[in-house]
């Protein structure tokens, strides 16, 4: 069997991705189906067409002859034909046996006698339809076929207790009809008229019910209660009806019927046997609930779920959901990287705390799930706050010594809740910010570094300063002595020589200190800062805060570059701000650039631009203000 679904499974990969789903659908079908290639070979032979043609799949898969299955000699059948696109040659070869099918599209439908089939051959009522590819062309063609040669066309006639069943069903909003021991409908109530736009007249007395619910003519439930077949229930209805669990004798079932409205109909429908006081079967009644909206509405719920299935699965964000039993639900492939955890070995359970801590406690999702929000600063004290982008959602922002070797993440949890609004789970996301968190905690070390260095070489300054003032003071008593004493002035000149000698000395200390100082910071600069720059520029970030750090690393060059000392030193009458716009036009950046990196308008660059001109005497003259400052 494995040998023959990969062998099914290859040949079909040119018509859909999904050969296997295909398989299954065809050969798990209770009806007779084939489908052929462009070249008219077999793709896939149903173990329904096994039964009924006694051909094995195994000898025609692969091969041009399935003809053999009908006819005697070789011909083509109508799934040739559609796959050759002669649809003009249908009439030649079912000549007053073939329509048009009502219900899809480039497709026919045909009934005809087989002598070939089984052993006093048997009648068939076939559908072919094209198979298309995703430019339209056409790639294969795939033909069903119902057996129509045991139908029985009569039975005993329902006779007593139809009048008070009818009064009530005729009455009732549930749509129902009754038949006969020989499948004639003997009932069509009002409810029913409306939901299959079908007359009572035109169909009391006939065995045409099923034209109400299928293209082509097959058994109702009621007509398998009538054969008192309930094996064939399950092999109309596979997968779809079962007894019931109030009547005796009835059996229900939900599907869905193409050919009922304008978009078909979705019917949960019961069909139960009815017996005479002598307990003699005389006929069936079935009832049927139009449960459209309701199908749709669930129906349209899984295809949501899907999507976000998809979604999830395909972002590069890591994310796991777990329900209201705190059991995971989805852990998608981000998350299997950054966690190293297999989605296999976690889905189902209660472990999903294992990717992130030591030992067993609640993550954020757990605690909405609880609706203990009370319980989030205890667990994230000082770490976390309210979403401002979704209701009923937190962040937090923690490291994770448990993931790899250890990680920073940003993580945010939110609930979810049905259409009830009843909380039935919660989605959690995170985010790796190790690096910039990393170049954050390491441009803090060496601001606070800087600080200090800055702090202790303000007070070695104010020490200086204050030893200057007493020496001032010290001069100024002097000088007075000095007037009246001219003569104590002249002989202490020498002294007061000194003096100045060793100012000097200390002056050029300090500059010398200055220097050192400036030297120092350059290096730190490099060496501290740099390198976790060149870092943060490689992460993930938007344009602009690219542009931003850009712009740091920048500034950093013009502090331990001599062009700003040169602004300072001879042109002390550019504001900060002048000075800030003349560093970014001198790197050739535009007026926009600058207008957006330093949050300002277009106009105000032009006029700190125009200011710039006119204090380095520029205005009305056709320097170039970029190639005027590169000189500096």
């Amino acid at each position: 069997m494995n040998e023959k679904t990969n062998r099914l499974g290859l040949a079909a990969k040119p018509l859909i991705r999904d050969g296997h789903i295909l398989h299954s659908i065809i050969d798990g079908s209770f009806i007779p189906t084939f489908v052929i290639d462009r070249e008219h070979r077999v793709l896939y032979w149903n173990r329904a067409l096994e039964e009924i043609s006694k051909i094995a799949a195994s000898s025609v898969i692969g091969t041009k002859e399935h003809w053999r299955a009908f006819y005697s000699e070789a011909r083509p059948c109508m799934a040739d034909l559609l796959v050759d696109g002669a649809m003009q040659e249908i009439p030649r070869w079912y000549a007053g046996k073939h329509r048009e099918s009502t219900l899809i599209g480039e497709a026919f439908e045909a009934t005809d006698f087989f002598p070939e089939l089984g052993e006093s051959g048997r009648w068939l009522r076939f559908t072919a339809s094209t198979i298309r590819n995703e430019q339209g062309a056409i790639v294969g063609a795939v033909e069903t076929l119902e057996d129509i040669t045991d139908q029985k066309l009569s039975e005993e006639a329902l006779r007593e207790s139809q009048q008070r069943l009818f009064q009530i069903l005729e009455g009732s909003p549930i749509a129902a009809f009754v038949i006969d021991r020989d499948h004639q409908v003997i009932f069509w109530n009002r409810a029913l008229e409306e939901l299959s736009r079908i007359r009572a007249n035109d169909v009391v007395g006939t065995d045409q019910h099923w034209r109400a619910f299928y293209g082509s003519k097959r058994p109702c439930m009621a007509d398998l209660i009538i054969d008192e077949k309930p094996i064939d229930v399950k092999k109309w209805y596979a997968g779809k009806g079962h007894p019931s669990k109030l009547l005796k004798e009835a059996f229900e079932a939900t599907d869905f019927f193409a050919d009922l409205g304008e978009g078909g109909r979705w019917l949960r429908f019961t069909a139960a046997a009815i017996r005479n006081s002598q307990g003699a079967l005389v006929g069936a009644v079935e009832t049927l609930e139009d449960i459209t909206e309701q199908t749709s509405a669930e129906q349209a719920l899984k295809e949501s779920e899907q999507r976000l299935h998809s979604i999830l699965q395909g972002s590069t964000i890591p994310a796991f959901v777990i329900g209201k039993d705190h059991r995971v639900l989805f852990w998608n492939k981000a998350l299997e990287e950054l966690s190293r955890i297999p989605a296999k070995k976690i889905l189902g359970t209660k472990q999903h705390w294992r990717a992130f801590y030591s030992e067993e406690r609640p993550c954020m999702a757990d605690l909405l799930v609880e609706g203990n929000i009370r319980e989030i600063s205890r667990w994230y004290h000082g770490k976390y706050s309210k979403s401002k982008l979704l209701k009923e959602a937190f962040e937090a922002t923690d490291f994770f010594p448990s993931l790899a070797d250890g990680k920073w993440i940003r993580f945010t949890a939110a609930v979810i809740r049905d259409a009830g609004g009843q909380v039935i789970g919660a989605l959690e996301t995170l985010e790796d910010i190790t690096e910039r968190k990393r170049g954050e905690i390491a441009l803090q070390q060496a601001h606070d570094e800087l600080e200090q260095r800055v702090e202790e070489r303000t007070i070695d300054l104010l020490q200086f300063s204050e030893s200057l003032k007493t020496e001032i003071v010290e001069r100024k008593e002097a000088e007075k002595k000095l007037r009246k004493r001219e003569r104590e002035l002249k002989m202490k000149s020498n002294n007061l020589q000194e003096v100045n000698t060793a100012m000097k000395v200390l002056l050029d200390q300090r500059e010398q200190d200055r220097r050192e100082v400036e030297e120092t910071v350059m290096n730190n600069v490099k060496e501290l800062l740099a390198p976790y720059l060149e870092r943060l520029k490689k992460t993930k970030l938007t344009e602009v805060q690219l542009a931003h750090v850009r712009v740091l690393e920048t500034n950093l060059d013009n502090i331990v570059s001599p062009f700003l000392k040169t602004l300072h030193s001879r042109y002390l009458n550019l504001t900060p701000k002048e000075i800030r716009v003349a560093s970014l036009i001198k790197e050739g950046r535009t007026t926009k650039e600058i207008a957006e990196l330093l949050g300002m308008s277009v106009a105000a660059v032009d006029f700190h631009r125009n200011n710039i001109r006119k204090k380095l005497g520029l205005r009305n003259k056709k320097a170039n203000l970029v190639s005027h400052l590169a000189t500096m």
